[in-house]
């Protein structure tokens, strides 16, 4: 017998929105719909101000790419209009949705977040927060009170990352309706492409060997670790080069100033710009594997799409990423130091444990289907 089916209101960056958190609410979506639910996307017709950003765009090139078919998306929200807030709960207390589910990893989405479910709310409202970051990467004064304002209007919280509970536990002092589940499997860019198909695209020389750091690049991520590390690993592996493939939103010339005090001009690949969602899986097929160096993390949906494309993967043992990436079955995980992370890229170097990471994505990327997550939402 299958299930009644649901009116669902997902409140999240969507379509034209560009980078993780826009694509994978157009996902769930799909998933939802996929299981008989009447779905609407509510995002923002204004999301960062534009002094705010530290990108080039927050949008998509609709020249590559066109809305996710059958996803009814709303533009609404603009995040420093009051009075849009207002407006917008209204309306969501006159559409009667079964479930909201409010995607959130930003405390200056808090006001006006916050707002729209507190005018929103009805008796039987049932407003469940899918949470990215409980705690932001960047912090900044005040982060708390504005998350709090937020946190105050949910009847339940799913979090991506275990440290997650925790957080809200000892942060926020909130200890029920709380679920983990993990990321799921970033699905939407395609198959895995042969490496020759690839390095043609990419203008790549199909005998060298590739190592992926891969998404938009901030100093928590770790990619000056990443460099050293690399520079010390390529004396003994000239067939390796590093690609670095993602916008800068620090101050490259960082960067830039530790590959040529390495001296590693020539074994670097830098693609400085997003990267459209029909090329990702070229950049994940012409890889040996993926390194994820963070400082600090909750999850990376990044490890969701090296599942995807069966890729494997070196992460640093902070946050979640241990959690997402078993050691030694899927890939590594190190200790965050720059001689840990060299040491795994040489286990990593060997094709014998690539061969056997990727054996094991086969069977671990299992617990990653879209169907745990709404299940898990809908236990909220």
């Amino acid at each position: 017998m299958s299930k009644p089916s649901n009116k669902i209101i997902i409140i999240a960056p969507a379509f034209p929105y560009r980078g993780g958190i826009a694509a994978t609410s157009d996902r769930l979506a799909k998933a939802y719909m996929d299981r008989g639910d009447e779905v609407e996307i509510w995002t923002y017709k204004l999301l960062y101000p534009k002094v705010l950003f530290p990108g080039k765009s927050q949008f998509l090139d609709l020249t590559k790419h066109v809305a996710p078919e059958g996803v009814r998306i709303f533009r609404k929200i603009s995040t420093i209009n009051p009075f849009n807030w207002i407006r917008v709960g209204r309306q969501l207390k006159k559409a009667q949705p079964d479930k909201v589910i409010i995607r959130y990893w930003l405390p200056f989405l808090g006001p006006s977040l916050g707002t729209i479910l507190r005018f929103g709310k009805r008796k039987s409202s049932n407003f469940v927060g899918l949470i990215d970051n409980v705690i932001p990467h960047e912090k900044r004064p005040g982060d708390d009170s504005l998350s709090k304002y937020f946190y105050k209007h949910l009847n339940g919280f799913l979090v991506m990352a275990k440290k997650g509970i925790i957080n809200l536990k000892e942060r926020f002092q909130i200890l029920e309706n709380v679920r983990y589940s993990p990321h799921p499997l970033f699905d939407i860019y395609g198959q895995q492409l042969s490496k020759n198909e690839a390095a043609q695209y990419l203008k790549l020389d199909p005998h060298k060997r590739y190592i992926l750091s891969f998404g938009l690049i901030r100093k928590y991520k770790g990619l000056d670790w990443l460099i050293q590390a690399f520079a010390e690993f390529s004396k003994d592996h000239p067939e390796h080069h590093l690609i670095i493939a993602g916008e800068c939103y620090d101050d490259w010339t960082i960067y830039q100033s530790l590959i040529d005090e390495k001296g590693i001009v020539d074994r670097i690949i830098h693609f400085d710009h997003f990267i459209p969602d029909q090329e990702v899986k070229y950049y994940f097929s012409v890889a040996d594997f993926l390194a994820l160096t963070y400082r600090t993390a909750t999850q990376s949906g990044v490890t969701q799409i090296a599942y995807a494309m069966h890729l494997p993967i070196l992460v640093t043992d902070v946050g979640d990423l241990a959690e997402m990436v078993p050691n030694d079955k899927v890939g590594l995980v190190v200790k965050p130091t720059i001689k840990e992370i060299e040491n795994g890229l040489n286990i990593l170097s060997d094709q014998e444990n690539l061969n056997r990471f990727r054996a094991g994505i086969q069977e671990e990327k299992k617990r990653f289907e879209w169907d745990t997550l709404c299940d898990n939402l809908d236990a909220l």
